[in-house]
């Protein structure tokens, strides 16, 4: 559900204030340093309880205060979350919440940013993440079965690094292939329908190039998930972790058969990125009902500007609500002529603007 209101206090270099906002389009300006990202980060924060900026939320917290406050109205729920140094409070339409996904599943909430592009540069951890986040919201047993290989996984892992009580493995393995399966049959039939989506209809973002999206397993495909762990069960209990599974999992992006980061240019892997983010929305919104916030930071100094007017045309289009920072006063072209509201950040002070 789309954001109304947003109120925080204590939040990074941010002044304690309420916002209201558009419910389609927000743009928020601002010179560098003075609180853009600190804002979208904060409204990640209330949908997720987590930061896009740092691991551990408390980092969040003003210099010199103890808690931060965040209150929220959404469509049909209002949450309110508390962070101090030891703890943290999520309540949603006043009830206490224990579980971080029941807020998370509420408003699947997104970014883009310069370390978005590392989907395609980076480790395979960012590209299973990016196809997970997908299969949370749409495969509503995703996120069982991905808890339960996880926890099977950590304890497997333990008797691995100890090795002591190895014969309690068979044991853990039970509870970690079962999930591990249907997780790799969902991530595989994922990425087929991504990659069909990808070259079908976001030609002109794309340009010339013909990608494949191609999911590879975290073990040979000649051998099952089983047969493949009791095959690397001695280099498992050497290594003192387990070698093959889920957790190995790839995605692999290439065109004309050769990987995509070896003969495209940054430029084009930029929009490569974008493409697949745009997709990723997609699938959700099209197989959900709920909306989704996406926050958008200063894709300006990353893409030229035919490049943003495709993706930011692709955006609109979703019907997203959209959070998007620009490093000055002008409005981005494909937002022209668009209804949007408008948020000035300085010195941590942030303010509502008339849009001339």
């Amino acid at each position: 559900m789309t954001i109304s209101q947003l109120s925080l206090t204590n939040f990074r270099g941010l002044k304690s204030t309420t916002l209201n906002f558009h419910s389609h389009i927000n743009l928020v300006t601002g010179n560098n340093g003075t609180g853009k990202t600190s804002l979208l980060e904060s409204i990640n924060v209330i949908v997720q309880a987590s930061s896009f900026q740092t691991h551990r939320l408390k980092n969040c917290i003003s210099h010199s205060d103890q808690q931060l406050l965040l209150f929220a109205k959404f469509e049909n729920y209002k949450v309110g979350l508390s962070k101090s140094y030891t703890k943290l409070n999520i309540k949603i339409n006043g009830e206490v919440v224990n579980k971080r996904s029941v807020l998370v599943k509420k408003t699947p909430a997104s970014i883009i940013n310069a370390d978005s592009f590392l989907l395609i540069t980076g480790s395979p951890s960012l590209r299973r993440s990016f196809i997970d986040w997908c299969l949370f919201h749409v495969e509503h047993e995703y996120a069982g079965y991905f808890a339960q290989a996880k926890h099977a996984l950590k304890q497997r892992n333990a008797i691995l690094k100890s090795k002591k009580n190895i014969n309690l493995v068979d044991y853990w393995d039970k509870y970690l292939i079962e999930p591990s399966l249907v997780i790799c049959e969902l991530r595989q039939k994922y990425t087929i329908k991504i990659a069909s989506m990808l070259n079908m209809e976001l030609r002109d973002l794309l340009g010339e190039v013909k990608l494949d999206f191609k999911y590879d397993q975290g073990w040979p495909v000649e051998l099952t998930l089983e047969e493949s762990m009791i095959a690397s069960r001695n280099r498992d209990i050497k290594s003192g972790f387990t070698n093959c599974g889920i957790h190995r999992d790839n995605i692999k992006l290439s065109t004309n058969g050769l990987p995509v980061t070896d003969v495209l240019s940054r430029g084009q892997l930029k929009r490569i990125c974008i493409a697949l983010h745009i997709i990723r929305l997609k699938i959700v919104k099209t197989f959900t009902s709920k909306s989704i916030i996406l926050l958008v930071d200063d894709i300006s100094s990353e893409l030229d500007e035919n490049s943003q007017t495709l993706a930011f045309k692709y955006l609109l289009n979703l019907g997203v609500q959209l959070f998007i920072t620009n490093i000055n006063d002008e409005v981005p072209s494909a937002l022209k002529n668009k209804e949007f509201k408008m948020f000035h950040v300085e010195h941590g002070i942030i303010t509502a603007r008339k849009i001339s």
